[in-house]
């Protein structure tokens, strides 16, 4: 196996959290994560791995722009985001399903406490998730800015009131109106 970065091959096998096996590169400090070794390793964990303290920790920048290459079967690696609104991305194989993870990544996503998780990263429902919370904060900042946070605030206020209301039509209808009192 070689490095996807660095071509230097991987031979530094370690042992990431509760003896996860991984590959780390050691020039990089990259990390080739097996599919089978990562799907093994959940289900030795149980229904529910143990939380961690989530830590913010820094998102890193560091990333190359070159085309990555499979560790383990050679087919180009893809990028998939991870968290919503910051530019993170991590690689995996189409082919086998590997996943590499730049130095750094892997840190981050302990931080997150998404360790059991990774496997949910590639898969649509994720990543239709990412574009649901990234439009949302996208409107929320617009809103704000055109409205004032004031305004934005009762705004809020006022449309959760009347979404919960009994009375909806009817008080959308005297809103709406131009002049409610004509018939």
């Amino acid at each position: 196996m070689r490095c996807p970065l660095c071509s230097i091959t991987l031979v530094h096998h370690t042992l990431l959290d509760s003896h996860l096996p991984a590959y780390r590169c050691a020039r990089c400090e990259g990390i080739w994560i097996s599919a089978d070794e990562y799907l093994r390793w959940v289900k030795t964990q149980g229904p529910a791995l143990p939380a961690k303290q989530e830590d913010i920790a820094a998102i890193p920048t560091w990333d190359s722009p070159q085309a990555k290459l499979c560790p383990a079967c050679g087919h180009l690696l893809l990028r998939y985001r991870v968290l919503p609104n910051v530019d993170f991305h991590v690689d995996r194989c189409g082919n086998c399903n590997g996943v590499w993870f730049d130095r750094g990544e892997w840190d981050v996503i302990v931080a997150h406490n998404l360790y059991d998780k990774v496997n949910q990263f590639f898969t649509q429902p994720w990543q239709n998730r990412l574009r649901e919370e990234e439009t949302r904060a996208a409107l929320d900042a617009l809103y704000l800015a055109k409205l004032g946070r004031a305004d934005y605030d009762r705004a809020k206020e006022t449309r959760d009131w009347l979404m919960n209301s009994p009375q909806r039509a009817m008080l959308l209808a005297y809103l709406q109106a131009n002049d409610p009192y004509k018939l």
